[in-house]
């Protein structure tokens, strides 16, 4: 039971970042990240590279690119085609594509092979009967903290709650003097160090490669729309839920039904709950 608890509080803690990334760009701006899986993967792959000569300077390193990625992704795959009226889909694939692009850069410039980077602290804990790494801990706490930081920016300052009067009616806002340009901007450039958050903490877990992109999208969606997509409390609750069903169907089923289980966990919240297990009346009529 208590290794079913700390992996699933790992796997959440790992999918917590990515999210709420992709929950935080489709609440401001309406679009669905696509390219949010290149991102976790170029993390990973710049973390590893880049710690070799110290681990703090990768991590600081990584999250000043997440920071650049994610204002370039907005001023470079959105804006442009927002100022010719291209629609939503139109923008979302227009990330998508700015995910391969940064798929090609990751590969010409850290190679393809899988990258891990190494345990910020080395070692095993038993607790009970059960033995579990002190990175895996140290994963938990540190996502715990980000959810605190996350919390505090959006709840706490005023530039988290000028990020929520965009999100919910922005010509209004504009009315007001807020330049909701410079909010999506903002957006754009805190989902980028929650994507690298999340590569990196998924690369001190397990090997990062190319090849898990699409499975890292996959994993964010679902864990979007089960909590309620556009929904930041629903992100969290999403992921929670999207962790549990993959450590339970890794340890009793097999590891390659992970994603059949999130799909059928998936449907079951589309049939009965369509706006997301964590979004109620209160939060469905903000968002």
């Amino acid at each position: 039971m208590l290794s079913l608890i700390i992996t699933s509080l790992s796997a959440t803690a790992v999918l917590v970042p990515l999210v709420v990334s992709v929950s935080l760009v489709f609440r401001v701006s309406g679009v669905v990240n696509f390219g949010a899986g290149f991102f976790c993967v170029f993390a990973g792959a710049a973390c590893a590279s880049w710690g070799a000569a110290g681990p703090l300077l990768g991590v600081v390193l990584t999250l000043l690119a997440g920071a650049v990625l994610g204002a370039l992704t907005y001023l470079v795959a959105i804006v442009p085609a927002q100022r010719r009226g291209v629609r939503v889909i139109g923008l979302t694939l227009s990330t998508l594509g700015f995910g391969l692009l940064l798929s090609f850069v990751t590969r010409q410039w850290f190679g393809g092979d899988p990258s891990i980077v190494q345990p910020w602290i080395v070692g095993s804990v038993s607790i009970g009967d059960f033995q579990t790494a002190w990175q895996r801990l140290l994963v938990i706490a540190l996502a715990l903290v980000v959810l605190l930081i996350l919390y505090a920016l959006f709840d706490r300052t005023l530039v988290g709650r000028t990020l929520t009067a965009v999100s919910h009616d922005r010509e209004l806002a504009e009315m007001y003097g807020v330049r909701s340009a410079r909010m999506q901007l903002l957006a754009w450039v805190v989902s980028g160090v929650c994507l690298m958050v999340s590569g990196i903490f998924q690369a001190t877990l397990a090997s990062v490669s190319v090849d898990v992109a699409p499975t890292l999208l996959v994993l964010s969606l679902v864990g979007a729309v089960i909590g309620g997509l556009g929904s930041l409390l629903g992100a969290v609750g999403g992921s929670l839920v999207a962790g549990v069903a993959m450590t339970v169907t890794d340890q009793f089923i097999s590891p390659g039904f992970q994603l059949t289980a999130l799909f059928i966990v998936l449907s079951l919240v589309l049939l009965f709950r369509p706006a997301g297990l964590f979004t109620f009346r209160g939060t469905a009529e903000r968002v």
